[in-house]
Parts: structure tokens; sequence; C-alpha cells
């Protein structure tokens, strides 16, 4: 790391002008001249400028090293020849790609033998499997001849009253869907009837209402056009519902004419009317004849209904009997014959279970077998390398006819798509340090944009300092892997600060301070300093930006002196008395390596 540290250089420039000024003090001396000292009643020229508010960032260089950001090395897993290889260094290699080929022949003969073991192992499961099918086979046949020797005939016997049984409560079921169809024929019956009924009254009632009237007109016909004109006028309304005829708005029963309309429209409703009574009394009757018809479907509904009770009742009838004589013919099977059929079977079962003992144990011989075909097969996959991952082919190792080990790497690649650089940097400049934080990378005078991406928490053993990793994405072809590079970052800062010339401070047993002019004369103050670099340093307190700090050197400078001011510059960091002599001040090192 670069130290800034250039009050080494200023001092011994200072300390040469010092010792000039007594060698030719003691010059004079010696030619006895003896000389008032006038620098004390003469005025100090000096140059001034106010401090100016700002901050200041310090860079520090580090020498880095390059290496891919993913770099993997592929190690053989196996001692054997390479019979072949397929990539070279500088290799573009994509993830999967074969890299070399090992001799296998060993491995393919452990292979071959676990396939053979396997097919062994199958076969061994077939067989156990057959007798297992024969096994079940024979205890299905023993059970039958059992089942008969229990009782065939009395198992037909079981099986026809079971289906009588079952015929029953089938007929039931039948039984009771024809009650629910005649009970919801029933309810439509009636309520046609209700309706019917309910049209025969309408019937009545509009035919009495006509015959009444056809008898007021049969009454009235022998009376003068006079009573028949009156009749019309006191029932014209009436007329006009019933019948559909209009009785003329104005009847006059004076004049021929008038006495004819009377008599014809009398005569059209008479007729109107009887035709009307013939029509309703038709009407009538036919509503009757229905209601008489749906009376007699009704009580024929109720019939059947009755009769479907009396065939349910004997169905259950029937049903208790049958149930009664099944139990008692289940009952009767022979206890001893029982015990005797339920230990054979039992033998038989027990072979049984003896073969799916036997499948299962050839099955366990058959995975174990798998496993063995699988791990060979794993083996012989090993004298194959191939790529984990793309990138480019840094260095081979292995070359056909050698010998490739575990113990040593065949192929390094890296995935130049990103490169990292590491750099090491003490703990206090650590502490300034951020990830994300923009860096410069300088490689012979080629520079790389990069961001910091990791900061060590642990000292490095060999260094004593913490790593950083800083990520560079997008690299060419002159950062090689393992070069060095000279990294630039951004360390120390200070806000809010005042910025003055490095050279204008003065150091008092460590205690800095500076000079400023006041009314033509020099005051002496002492100051709190921050951060610096090679021109400028940050005063933290002692000054205001009014000030007028004396940044020139001079030899009568002191507290007190009358000055004379030269030159004035508006503030900022100047060049000060960088030729001056030595002022009575020590060098001052911030942290850094």
């Amino acid at each position: 790391m670069a130290i800034i540290n250039r009050r080494q250089t200023i001092r011994g420039r200072r300390l040469g002008a010092l010792l000039a000024a007594l060698c030719m003090c003691a010059s004079m001396a010696g030619c006895g001249q003896v000389q008032e000292e006038e620098t004390m009643s003469e005025l100090v020229p000096v140059n001034v400028q106010n401090p100016e508010a700002g901050a200041l960032t310090l860079q520090n260089e580090f020498v880095g090293t390059v290496s891919p950001q993913e770099s993997v090395y592929v190690m053989p897993l196996v001692t054997a020849e390479v019979i072949s290889t397929n990539v070279s260094v500088g290799d573009v290699v994509s993830a999967g790609d074969e890299l070399c080929k090992l001799d296998s022949e060993a491995a393919q003969l452990q292979l071959a033998s676990a396939q053979a073991q396997y097919d062994s192992a199958l076969a061994g499961v077939n067989s156990a499997q057959l007798g297992y099918d024969m096994a079940q086979a024979q205890y299905e046949s023993t059970e039958a001849q059992l089942d008969a020797q229990l009782g065939g005939q009395q198992n037909l016997q079981l099986y026809q009253m079971q289906s009588q049984i079952d015929s029953l409560q089938e007929g039931i079921e039948d039984l009771y869907d024809q009650q629910l169809d005649l009970s919801e024929q029933k309810a439509d019956l009636k309520e046609k009837r209700d309706q019917a009924k309910s049209s025969l009254a309408q019937a009545q009632s509009a035919l009495s209402a006509m015959q009444g009237l056809q008898t007021s007109l049969l009454k009235g016909d022998e009376g003068s056009e006079s009573d028949k004109k009156t009749f019309l006028e006191t029932n014209k309304d009436l007329i006009k519902t019933t019948v559909g005829v209009t009785v003329p708005e104005s009847l006059d029963d004076s004049s021929d004419d008038g006495k004819k309309l009377i008599v014809t429209t009398y005569d059209l409703v008479l007729e109107k009317v009887a035709s009307s009574v013939t029509a309703l009394q038709q009407t009538y009757n036919l509503c009757q004849s229905t209601v008489q018809q749906l009376e007699t479907a009704i009580d024929s509904v109720k019939d059947g209904e009755d009769q479907l009770d009396g065939a349910l009742e004997d169905a259950y009838t029937g049903l208790d009997q049958a149930q009664v004589t099944m139990n008692i013919t289940r009952d009767q099977i022979f206890n001893d014959t029982k015990k005797v059929v339920d230990a054979n079977k039992k033998t038989a079962e027990l072979s049984v279970e003896s073969a799916a003992a036997s499948v299962d144990s050839a099955q366990l011989g058959i995975e174990g077998a798998q496993i063995a075909v699988d791990s060979a097969a794993y083996q012989l996959d090993m004298y194959t390398l191939k790529a984990p991952i793309s990138g480019v082919i840094e260095s081979a190792s292995v070359k056909e006819h050698d010998f490739a080990s575990p113990g040593t790497p065949a192929y390094i690649i890296s995935n130049k798509d990103t490169m990292t650089v590491t750099f090491y940097v003490s703990e206090g400049i650590r502490s300034t340090l951020a990830a994300g934080q923009a860096v410069s990378v300088d490689r012979n005078g080629r520079l790389y944009d990069a961001v910091i991406t990791e900061i060590g928490s642990m000292i490095d053993q060999n260094t004593g300092l913490f790593a950083v990793k800083t990520c560079v994405s997008t690299p060419d072809d002159s950062l090689l892997t393992g070069c060095s590079v000279k990294v630039t970052v951004d360390t120390y800062s200070q806000n809010n600060a005042l910025l003055i010339p490095y050279d204008a401070v003065y150091y008092d047993d460590g205690e800095a301070y500076v000079y400023v002019a006041v009314d033509g004369v020099a005051q002496r103050r002492n100051i709190e300093t921050g951060i610096f670099d090679e021109d400028t340093i940050t005063v933290l307190s002692g000054l205001t930006p009014e000030d007028q700090l004396i940044t020139s050197w001079s030899a009568n400078l002191r507290e007190g002196a009358q000055i004379s001011v030269v030159e004035q510059s508006g503030g900022g960091a100047g060049d000060g008395a960088e030729d001056a002599d030595v002022s009575p001040q020590d060098a001052m090192t911030q942290d850094g390596e």
C-alpha cells in the first residue's frame, strides 16, 4: 500500500534551508560585524487565504491478484491409464462435455458380473413367484374340496333359500313401488274429479241463469211491441253479455218500422237464448258424466290398494318363514366336521404364506443385486471425466498413456465471464469500505471498473490483513488468472470540514497550530486536524471560514509579529510555503500500509 507522507520530503527541504541560514549567520559573526535585529521592527510579508468548507476523500492503492469468479478442479476418482483426451489448455467447454477417458476394463467386468448376479436374482424371483402361484392354486382347490366335504348339498339348499329370500325381498320392493304408483294415480284422479265438479257447478249455474232468461222471453213473446221494447231496454246489458246480441239504443214502437225492429230484435234474442240453453245443457251433462267416471276410477284405485296391502302382508309372512328355515338349516352343520375342515384350510394357508415369504426373500435378493449393478455403473462412470461447469481449460495435467490418480487434478476449468480481484487491507481501512463500493483496477495502464463484493471478517494468517474481493464484470484477455493489478479505492473521507493547505500547519510537541492575520498582527491558533493528502488537510475545530490563514513561511513569523499581506487568495488549499524552510512541525501519518 502507498503511504501518504509527503511531509518527510518537505521537512528535508526546510531543514536544508535552515542549515544554510545558520551558516550565513556564522559567517557574519566571524567577520566581526554586529548588526541590530532589524527584522523585529520590520513587517513580515505573508500570503493569506480564507479556509474553505468542503469534503476531502483519500484514495489508497493496493496490489491485487486476479482470479476467475468460478474455478473448479476436475479430480479423477480412480487411478487408471488415460486412453484418450479431448481437450487442451485454452479450449472452451460446456458443462457435461467429455474431457478424457480412462481405462475402464476392470470396471466393465465388475458391471458385467453385477448384471449377471442381477439376472440370477431375477430368475430366483420368477421361480419363487411360480411356487407361490402353485401354492395359491392348491389352496383354492383344497378349499373348494373342503367346502364340498363340509356340506355341498346343504350349501346348495342355503343358496336356494337365500335366492328365495332375495326374490321375496325384491317382490316386496315391487309391491311398495306399485303402492306408490297407485297413491300418485289416486291423487291425480281426485284432483281431476275436483276440477270436473267445479266445472259442473259452473255449467249448472250458467244453465239456470240462461233458462230463467228463456222463460222470461217466452212469457213476453205473447205481449205487445211496447212490452217487448220495455223488456229489451231493461235487460239489454244481460242480453249483451249472455248471448252477444246488441239491443239498439233507440227503439220506437209508434211506427211500423220501429215495431218491426223491436219484434225482429226480440225474436233474435229468443233464438240465441234457446241455442245457449241447449249448449249449456250438453256441457252440464258432459261434466256430470266426467265426475261419475272419475269417482268410479278412484274407487277402482282404492280396491287395488287394498289388494296390494294383502299381497304385502303375504310376502312378509313368506319372508319370515324363509329366514327361519334358513337359520335352522345353517345351525345343522356338524361341529366336528367343521373343525377338521378348518384345520385342513389352515394347513393350506400356511403353505401359501411360506411361498409368499420365499417371494419376498427373492425380491430382497434382486434389490441387493440392483444396488450392486447401480454401484458398478457409477464406478464405470468415474472412468470418464466430464466438465462440471462451462468455461476455459486453464490447466491440463493428463495426456494419453499417463496414469491419472485421485491426488492430482486432471484439469482446472475457469468461468471467466466475470473475474475477481483480491487485495488485502488493514483493519482501519477495512472499516471504511462497504460492499457494492466502486473501485478502479489497473492492469498495465488499462483501467477496469469493479465493485467490492466481499469484505473479509477474519485476518489472513499469511499477511496479517483482511482480504477484500472485487468483481470485474467486463474483463478481457489481459486479465489473466494469477496476474497482479493495481487497485485504487476511496478510503477515508470527511465532510463538512474546513480545508487548508497542508504546509500552513505547524506542530509544537505534537499539537497542531496555524497563524492567522488579525489587524496586521500574526496570531497563533491551536487547531484540531483530520485527514490529509499531499496538498490539503482538514481542520475540525479552531478555525472559521472568515479567518485569514497565513499560508507562507518566514523565519520571523511568530505570535504577535507585525505582518504585511503580500497576496490574498479566495480560499481553499494552496501551494503554501512549498519552497520555504522547515517549520517546527513533526511528520504525521495516517492509518495505511
